[in-house]
């Protein structure tokens, strides 16, 4: 008995694509590789901070990003700042991004995430 496979459904052969198709394949790779520019150039600004933040004060944070989205009590008599960015990545879809900094009761910051 002989098998017979269907090779596009499969994967294995493609459909010629039409100019659009092609034009809307290059607009996704273009945003695609957008994204992963901002993530990166976005997430080395933060880490050049942190990298010497321990011991600072956290109003240089707040002077260079701006004010945090939300500031909890750290249950030790500081404070928590939580930074959080919506990343759209397209088509509805997205990821949520934060920075979190705790600072003491003297707003010297002690570790960040």
């Amino acid at each position: 008995m002989v098998k017979v496979v269907n090779l596009e459904i499969a994967g294995m052969v493609s459909k010629p694509t039409r100019r659009g198709d092609q034009t809307k394949s290059l607009s996704v790779r273009f945003v695609l590789i957008l994204l992963l520019l901002v993530l990166a150039f976005g997430c080395s600004s933060i880490s050049e901070l942190t990298k010497d933040g321990i011991g600072q004060p956290i109003s240089n944070v707040i002077d260079r990003y701006g004010s945090p989205t939300r500031v909890t009590p750290d249950g030790m008599g500081g404070s928590v700042y939580i930074w959080e960015y919506w990343v759209n990545t397209g088509y509805g879809g997205g990821h949520l991004w934060s920075t979190t900094f705790w600072a003491d009761s003297n707003g010297i910051i002690y570790a960040w995430r």
